[in-house]
């Protein structure tokens, strides 16, 4: 079994909801899109997942007054890509392992979500957490074949 890490998911499911804030494809196009490219890695980054991860994001989004959802996205895929769990930086490659290697477990939607509530309640108290100006996913070292995803132009044709 080969699962998506969790910080796949999450990064992946906040891209997706920035693209979709400025985009002129609906969310499903976006899912599919992205979610062609990570089944070929991991067998449960299918459509529905990302869609249902992604709606979920942007829910809670919508119920922050007066924040804005993209600054918080950019945020969060910022600390989730440089990041891990314990807030030691991210590794991507080392000798033995990379951080894009598939899981044994699979993470759930609400584990997910969990954690992208968590950091928008830390980003409110904490600020440094933001992303820095200009800071693109593209601006992190090796983290190789999940860039062309998260660059990936979608088109109005990958919603069916």
């Amino acid at each position: 079994m080969a699962f998506t890490p969790s910080w796949v998911l999450g990064s992946t499911c906040g891209t997706i909801t920035n693209k979709f804030i400025i985009g002129d494809v609906p969310l499903q196009g976006y899912a599919n899109s992205f979610s062609k490219n990570l089944v070929e890695s991991y067998e449960d980054a299918t459509s529905g997942k990302l869609m249902s991860i992604t709606e979920e994001m942007m829910n809670f989004l919508v119920t922050l007054d007066g924040d804005d959802a993209i600054l918080i996205n950019n945020a969060y895929i910022f600390n989730v890509v440089s990041f891990d769990e314990s807030g030691a930086k991210r590794k991507m490659k080392t000798l033995f392992k990379s951080a894009l290697t598939a899981q044994k477990k699979e993470v759930s939607i609400d584990e997910v979500l969990k954690k992208f509530k968590s950091f928008v309640f830390k980003l409110r108290s904490d600020r440094t957490l933001l992303a820095p100006k200009g800071w693109k996913i593209s601006d992190v070292a090796d983290i190789g074949w999940l860039i062309k995803i998260h660059e990936k132009r979608v088109k109005i044709t990958d919603s069916f």
